[in-house]
């Protein structure tokens, strides 16, 4: 893939691999990257009308002149003649992670947009220097992606996909298109607040200095991690088994495969303990010594435990840090990030709980069967021990009876957090493996030709 394009080349490309679709919802905060793509997107589409814009600003609500700024977009729009929609971020705001917690308020909204009128598409106006900062903050917070920048295309809570098709174009070159044509943008305050990692960056002038080559080792990088994906994938369908939905099984291999043994691990502790990202560089180091026998036989990394029996390695989830979901009537949510419940009971509620004492799971229906009988009996009971019990919720909105079964008005799903919020394209192959092992349906495919 091309590195620096200008952003006529680069519209002109992702339209010719863009399948034929009603819709695209844009992603307008009104500053000159999704501003630029906006425009262009306008320009080449003008001839057929097809696909449909439809812009849509996410206010978070955490700066006076938000308000006013979301109105300037939607009047810009309408003088455009082009469909816009304003996304509130309401109720309470964290007071840590709060920056995390606005960027997955922004995709929710984006989404909920996308979906309300019809699309499973949004466009982002992420840019080159976008892909060079997050490659950089990645390899300097060692999270085990290296060099790994931003995808192109990145399945969201598996029903919309996130396009950015100026992943290659200068954020100057943009805006070099909207001065030509005597179009104004919005300075997002943000862009220079330095308690922000990306702004650090950004005014370290690290970023600023990366040429060319560093977005071939990016390219490069994410060609690697497919064909990783499509290796592990095999690997995984060779030897990897799920009992009961909760205990992962693996076998000890020769050495020439080890190395795939070892990510193999990594995945199965992210997909047991709920977590979103796959080990960092420093617990890839834990790994490499408890594949090779090398420690002792059992370990904590991740929410997940690591069981060492003879010639097979378990993994299923720590029994730590578990906490009660209430689930309401006609509501639904995750519990653990791990398991999906959802309860069509217009009147009664229910409270999703860990394990207490000696109880027993609530019986989750998994397509994936129950434990073997050659599980040893400590790693079952150990699995067992951090599975969910359902209980009925009483008036007074406390716990009260256990449920042996569930209710038919209740639903569990296997949620799989390391693959179902965000979903990188070339990671798809080795999600629908793990999904299959789950008893989970296949991703859908991006929206693109062959």
């Amino acid at each position: 893939m091309e590195t620096d394009l200008t952003p006529d080349a680069a519209i002109d490309r992702f339209l010719s691999r863009l399948k034929p679709v009603e819709t695209l919802v844009v992603a307008l905060s009104g500053g000159s990257d999704s501003t630029a793509l906006l425009h262009l997107l306008r320009q080449r589409l003008a001839d057929s009308g097809k696909p449909r814009l439809v812009a849509v600003t996410v206010d978070h609500g955490l700066r006076p002149g938000s308000k006013t700024e979301t109105a300037a977009v939607a009047a810009a729009c309408a003088a455009l003649g082009i469909a816009h929609r304003a996304a509130k971020w309401t109720g309470r705001k964290p007071r840590s992670g709060l920056q995390e917690a606005a960027r997955l308020a922004r995709y929710d909204l984006l989404r909920r947009a996308a979906l309300d009128v019809g699309a499973d598409i949004v466009v982002t106006g992420h840019t080159r220097d976008d892909q060079i900062e997050t490659a950089m903050m990645r390899s300097a917070r060692g999270d085990g992606r290296g060099l790994s920048g931003m995808a192109d295309a990145v399945l969201y809570r598996r029903d919309c996909w996130v396009l950015r098709p100026l992943l290659a174009v200068r954020r100057e070159a943009l805006r070099r298109v909207l001065t030509d044509a005597g179009i104004s943008w919005i300075d997002d305050p943000s862009n220079v607040d330095e308690r922000f990692e990306r702004v650090r960056l950004r005014r370290s002038g690290t970023a600023a200095g990366a040429d060319s080559e560093l977005l071939s080792m990016i390219d490069r990088t994410a060609q690697a991690r497919r064909e990783d994906a499509a290796a592990l994938s095999r690997f995984i369908d060779a030897h990897a088994q799920i009992h009961a939905g909760g205990i992962a099984e693996l076998p000890q291999v020769p050495a020439e495969i080890s190395e795939y043994l070892q990510q193999a691990i990594g995945l199965f502790a992210a997909l047991m303990g709920g977590r979103s990202h796959r080990p960092g560089s420093k617990l890839q180091t834990q790994i490499a010594r408890f594949s090779a026998d090398v420690g002792p036989p059992r370990i904590n990394l991740g929410r997940s435990v690591l069981d060492r029996r003879a010639d097979r390695i378990f993994i299923y989830r720590e029994r730590r840090g578990q906490r009660a979901l209430v689930l309401p009537p006609g509501g639904s949510a995750v519990w653990d990030e791990r398991y999906w419940f959802s309860n069509e009971d217009p009147a009664r509620g229910y409270i999703v709980a860990p394990v207490a004492g000696k109880d027993g799971p609530t019986h989750l229906g998994s397509e994936t069967g129950p434990a073997g009988a050659d599980i040893p009996p400590g790693v079952r009971s150990g699995a067992l021990r951090a599975e969910p019990v359902l209980h009925v919720q009483t008036p007074d909105k406390k716990r009260g009876e256990k449920l042996e079964t569930l209710p038919n008005a209740v639903t569990v799903a296997r949620h799989l957090a390391l693959f179902d919020l965000f979903l990188p394209e070339f990671d798809r192959i080795l999600a629908d493996k793990c999904a299959g092992l789950f008893g989970r349906p296949a991703y859908c495919a991006p929206p693109f030709n062959e």
